[in-house]
């Protein structure tokens, strides 16, 4: 037996797909906006696949909710996916690849801690990273 998760509510799986963006632009030294064009420049292209490959696998979003949020087809997401895990067979990239995985985990971490504390809650006192 599968066990399921609970999904995110909207505005979570906006989070956790903005904090992919923000490591991989970081991590390849690009622009945020490059990830939201067309451009299908190789270091654009793998960029936005590795950040599609983060949000599902690091932020345990769905492929369904990974291609909403990055306005592609579930079949790109995917694909990006599969890209991503074939060049893991590189140790370079596979070193890569596990330090962003650990930054998006305390990312994500550091989020849902600050929305648990009372103090720093929203309007009504939601916390963003809840569960629907």
């Amino acid at each position: 037996m599968t066990e399921q998760r609970q999904a995110f509510s909207e505005h979570a799986c906006r989070v956790i797909a903005r904090i992919a963006r923000v490591i991989v632009c970081d991590a390849y030294g690009i622009p945020h906006t490059a990830l939201h064009t067309e451009n299908r420049a190789a270091n654009f292209a793998l960029a936005r696949q590795t950040a599609m490959y983060l949000a599902h696998v690091a932020g345990q979003l769905t492929l369904n909710e990974v291609a909403d949020i990055f306005e592609r087809e579930r079949s790109t997401v995917s694909h990006a996916c599969i890209n991503i895990e074939d060049r893991r067979d590189s140790p370079i990239f596979d070193l890569q690849l596990e330090y962003m995985e650990k930054r998006m985990r305390l990312r994500i971490d550091e989020f849902r801690a600050a929305e648990a504390a009372p103090e720093e809650r929203g309007p009504k006192g939601k916390s963003f990273l809840t569960w629907r």
